[in-house]
C-alpha cells in the first residue's frame, strides 16, 4: 500500500515537472540525486566526476521534461540515463585520447623528422649489413620472419622443423643485435 502511494506521488511529481514545475523538479532532485551519484561512483570512482554527472543527468531530465509523465519506472530510467551518460563520457574520452596521441606522434615526427630520417637510414644500413653477414640458411629464415611469415609457414616453406626455425631465428636476432651494438 505504501509502495502504491509512493508510485502515485512519483507520477504526480513527474507530471508536474513535465508541465514545468521547478519546485517538483527540486523535490525529485533531492529524492534521487543520491541514487544518480551512487551509480556514477560505481563506474567512475571519482567523487568530483560523479557530482558532475548528477548535475548533467538532472539537466538532461529538465531539458527533456515533457517525456517524464510517460516513464513507468523512474528509478530504472535514472539508472539507464546515468549509465549511458557515463559510458558516453568514456567514449568521448577515448576519442580525445586517441586524437591527443595522434597529435603527439605527428608533432614528434615533425620536430624530429630530419634527425630520425638520417638515423633511420644509418640504422637500416647497419641492419642490412648484419643480415648480409648471416649464414645463408639463417638469413633465409630471418628474412622470411621479417616479411611476416609464422614459424610454421617458414618451416613448411624451407622444409625444416619448427624447432630449427626457432633456433635459427634466435641466433639470427642475437647476431644482428650484436652487430648493431658494435656498429653504433
Amino acid at each position: 500500500m505504501l509502495q502504491d502511494s509512493f508510485i502515485q506521488e512519483e507520477r504526480e511529481l513527474l507530471q508536474q515537472i513535465g508541465e514545468g514545475s521547478q519546485s517538483a523538479f527540486t523535490l525529485v532532485f533531492n529524492i534521487y540525486s543520491k541514487q544518480v551519484f551512487d551509480v556514477a561512483m560505481l563506474y567512475l570512482k571519482d567523487d568530483l566526476a560523479a557530482r558532475e554527472v548528477v548535475q548533467e543527468v538532472f539537466l538532461k531530465i529538465w531539458l527533456k521534461r515533457e517525456v517524464l509523465p510517460e516513464i513507468k519506472d523512474f528509478s530504472d530510467y535514472l539508472f539507464i540515463l546515468t549509465r549511458n551518460h557515463v559510458f558516453d563520457g568514456f567514449k568521448k574520452q577515448a576519442v580525445r585520447m586517441k586524437a591527443y596521441e595522434q597529435l603527439y606522434h605527428q608533432q614528434v615526427a615533425i620536430v624530429n623528422d630530419t634527425d630520425y630520417r638520417v638515423k633511420d637510414r644509418e640504422y637500416a644500413v647497419i641492419v642490412e649489413k648484419a643480415i648480409a653477414a648471416l649464414p645463408p640458411e639463417r638469413k633465409k629464415v630471418y628474412i622470411a620472419r621479417k616479411e611476416g611469415f609464422s614459424n610454421e609457414e617458414i618451416s613448411n616453406k624451407f622444409n625444416i622443423s619448427i624447432h630449427t626455425v626457432k633456433k635459427q631465428m634466435q641466433i639470427a636476432v642475437q647476431t644482428v643485435r650484436n652487430f648493431v651494438r658494435k656498429s653504433i
